[in-house]
């Protein structure tokens, strides 16, 4: 074997994740705090009705990873999606999808980072930025020690999340069975309505609704790093969004059932509220260890996420090469990438100017949109490329094609044109057009010089023997 041919196991993924971890793992991405502590806002605004507007997001995220699915098992699945843009799209939409993804899971990390300043500060007494640098510290160093070592992790912060969930709903369903303290169904629809500010307000939240489901396809990436990858990606796209869907909608159909929408506070937790409510007090410091779960959970999922994307980036020549090099399995520079970045954003919002942070967030919000619409576009290309070769045979394919396909990029392009509408996301549509632009720009002068470079050598991965497939 030459030495141009002979794979380099320095930057070669390594296949120690499970079944059980890839269950977890995308649920750790998904569901984080917001769902224990920030949803009391959003029942505000739409009363019972936010099911609806939860299982209409969760319907389009499921279509979106079935897309997924299909583009990933049709083509090659030890490769995560930004591979998959890259085989049907080329080279410069790869740059656009997988560093504007990068860009707002660095920004996920850094929220969720200053989420726990905010949460221990007051519990531990240690100040808000040694919070920040013990949390952000822990959690890279779990992901820079092994594959296994980020699995297991994620795996166990993530079930004290399900558990507690699960636990909630079976309470729930006793006290809804036997009626007990006024829990009734007949709550989602005597207090001024199922919708009581009409269904304009619950169409208007969709868009906030529909982030609350992104990072489901963080299940995908990790399936690359299972002994079965192909096996793995159609179970994480036939199962992640429903289970996930289950919990969010099943939830908050119990809280609604336990408690009057109407008198949810919205400086506190509506699962706390309502378990106040029917008698079962004294659980703050229970739920402050879930809620502290929930935001370790997602920014080790983060952290995980933005490094193997930036190490799929980097060997193919579309970030640093220097961080494509992988130690027992681990891209140790793009892991400390992403946990520099997020260290470092965190302490300047944390220590210096609180305002840093709602800039990132409105730089990079809506580009989680982008990216499932390249998805969706680019499971369309795949399928006409597919049917014009004549291969009729499609492996997890998504129904009604091409009807069912293309009302998916309408909603999502309907969301887009909503927070363009509105004027509480305005912002983030332009902040995050710009960043696209931006990106944009940066991809097009990547290109020339990829150009001029491959005019005179091999590509990156071909010279360091790096089947495209295993650079993830």
């Amino acid at each position: 074997m030459s030495p141009t041919s002979k794979p380099n196991v320095d930057v070669a993924a390594q296949t120690t994740l499970k079944t059980r971890h890839m269950s977890m793992i995308a649920m750790g991405g998904v569901i984080g705090a917001g769902l224990f502590v920030s949803t009391s806002s959003t029942i505000h605004i739409a009363g019972p009705a936010i099911l609806v507007a939860y299982m209409v997001d969760g319907l389009l995220v499921f279509l979106l990873m079935r897309m997924l699915g299909e583009l990933s098992l049709n083509g090659n699945a030890r490769g995560n999606f930004v591979h998959q843009i890259r085989r049907v799209f080329g080279p410069f939409m790869a740059f656009m999808v997988g560093w504007s993804y990068w860009l707002y899971w660095i920004v996920t990390a850094t929220v969720e980072a200053v989420a726990a300043a905010t949460i221990l500060a007051p519990v531990t007494h240690f100040s808000p930025v040694t919070v920040v640098v013990i949390c952000v510290a822990v959690m890279t160093l779990t992901n820079l020690i092994s594959v296994r070592s980020f699995g297991e992790a994620e795996f166990w912060l993530s079930c004290i999340k399900i558990t507690t969930i699960i636990a909630f709903m079976v309470v729930g369903t006793l006290f809804l069975v036997i009626g007990y303290r006024g829990t009734s169904i007949t709550h989602l629809w005597q207090h001024g309505g199922f919708s009581p500010h009409g269904w304009r307000d619950v169409v208007a939240i969709l868009p906030a609704v529909m982030f609350t489901f992104a990072g489901a396809e963080i299940a995908t990436v990790a399936a690359c790093e299972t002994e079965d990858p192909s096996r793995s990606v159609s179970v994480a796209v036939k199962t992640v969004a429903l289970r996930i869907l289950v919990f969010y909608v099943g939830g908050l159909f119990f809280v609604l059932c336990m408690l009057q929408w109407d008198k949810i506070d919205l400086n506190s937790s509506p699962f706390l509220q309502s378990l106040g409510h029917i008698g079962i007090n004294g659980l703050t410091g229970i739920m402050t260890v879930v809620v502290c779960s929930a935001v370790l959970s997602s920014l080790n999922s983060s952290i995980y996420v933005t490094s193997r994307v930036l190490a799929d980036l980097s060997v193919h020549g579309e970030g640093p090469s220097q961080w494509r090099k992988h130690w027992r399995g681990v891209p140790v520079a793009s892991v400390l990438a992403g946990g520099a970045s997020t260290l470092l954003f965190s302490l300047i919002a944390v220590g210096f100017n609180s305002k840093f942070l709602y800039f990132l967030i409105n730089a990079s919000g809506a580009v989680i949109l982008f990216n499932y619409l390249v998805i969706a576009l680019a499971h369309i290309r795949q399928r006409y490329l597919l049917q014009q070769a004549g291969q009729t045979k499609i492996s997890l394919h998504v129904w009604l094609f091409p009807y069912l396909s293309w009302s998916v990029v309408a909603s999502v392009l309907f969301i887009f044109m909503m927070m363009a509408l509105s004027p509480s996301t305005r912002m983030q549509i332009l902040c995050s057009i710009t960043t696209l632009v931006v990106l944009a720009l940066f991809g097009c002068l990547n290109s020339r010089l990829r150009h001029r470079h491959n005019q005179s050598s091999p590509p990156l991965a071909q010279a360091q023997g790096i089947p495209p497939e295993h650079a993830i």
